[in-house]
């Protein structure tokens, strides 16, 4: 491992993950439960990358592959794949095929490698369906009730703003669908009258939150949107690459450059979450290490705030 330390940001991402797990229903000890928007498919992802940190989350996800395979989005999880490391994606063949052989979903057969993967020790800790779906699980909400895909998942986007407008393009950063299918959604929704379009270009789409706050049945406030699976995907990157030693042996200039790429390739992360993050411009050579060190701390600071 490098002399950076990450243990902060795993530690945050660690509990986030069962925190989320937590408030979709799974059975789970969590201290809470989330109080913004769970991103199913990019918890998958995140879970499946830091399966070795907590025997536990093999059975989780080996409980999910059984009864609850069919509410993930397929097209969002290959779609949201090449973002996370390998390693990630060798484990999502191993979720595919017990997804395929125990949960009779025949979608992830494309995905499927030929091993299982660990066994696992209890496959009950989720059951189709929770008797009581609590707020932040909406979008597996939405796609149980509309079914998977655009549509469910640009909703729920949509009622998490709470009535405010929203572009097909920041509809598409949240869902990682193309604007060309988001706006083309939207407008066949807006047409239908299930959400709302303006007029004047660029066209901004939105729920009408107290119709759909009403119709849901939720108490309180409806839990705000976070852009989950790019602070995960990146996350992922950060953790994985230190586990693995990639920046072992690395002198401290070429370490704090390879560190400012990685940033700076998921700056989204901190615009979009509002994530406070050190300007690189401000630091020459390996003077980014603290920066760097601040980045992280940052980070796991909002994990912890907004799981």
């Amino acid at each position: 491992m490098s002399n950076i330390d990450i243990h902060p940001l795993k530690e945050a991402v660690i509990e986030a993950i069962w925190i989320q797990w937590g408030s979709l229903g799974s059975l789970i000890d969590s201290d809470r439960l989330a109080h913004t928007m769970v991103d199913p498919d990019a918890l998958l992802l995140i879970s499946l990358t830091l399966r070795h940190h907590e025997r536990r989350l093999w059975d989780v996800m080996a409980s999910w592959a059984k009864n609850g395979s069919k509410l993930f989005s397929l097209q969002r999880v290959m779609n949201l794949m090449d973002r996370f490391p390998k390693l990630t994606k060798d484990r999502l063949a191993e979720f595919a095929h017990r997804a395929k052989a125990e949960g009779n979903d025949f979608r992830w057969r494309r995905l499927a490698g030929t091993d299982s993967g660990p066994a696992a020790r209890n496959q009950v800790l989720w059951e189709a369906y929770p008797s009581f779906w609590h707020p932040s699980a909406l979008v597996l909400r939405m796609r149980l009730g509309i079914g998977v895909g655009v549509a469910s998942d640009l909703l729920s986007f949509l009622i998490s703003l709470r009535g405010e407008w929203a572009s097909a393009r920041l509809i598409a950063q949240a869902t990682d669908y193309s604007v060309y299918s988001v706006r083309r959604v939207a407008d066949d929704m807006a047409s239908s009258q299930l959400i709302e379009r303006t007029q004047a270009k660029p066209v901004q789409y939105r729920a009408k939150g107290g119709a759909w706050h009403d119709l849901l049945g939720i108490e309180g406030e409806l839990p705000l949107w976070r852009f989950w699976y790019q602070v995960y995907a990146l996350a992922a990157k950060i953790i994985i690459s230190d586990e693995s030693g990639e920046w072992e042996g690395l002198s401290p200039y070429l370490l704090s450059t390879r560190l400012r790429d990685l940033v700076e390739d998921h700056q989204d992360v901190f615009i979009l979450n509002h994530i406070d993050l050190p300007d690189s411009r401000k630091y020459i050579g390996e003077e980014y290490l603290p920066a760097f060190v601040e980045t992280i701390i940052n980070l796991a600071a909002w994990i912890k705030s907004e799981a």
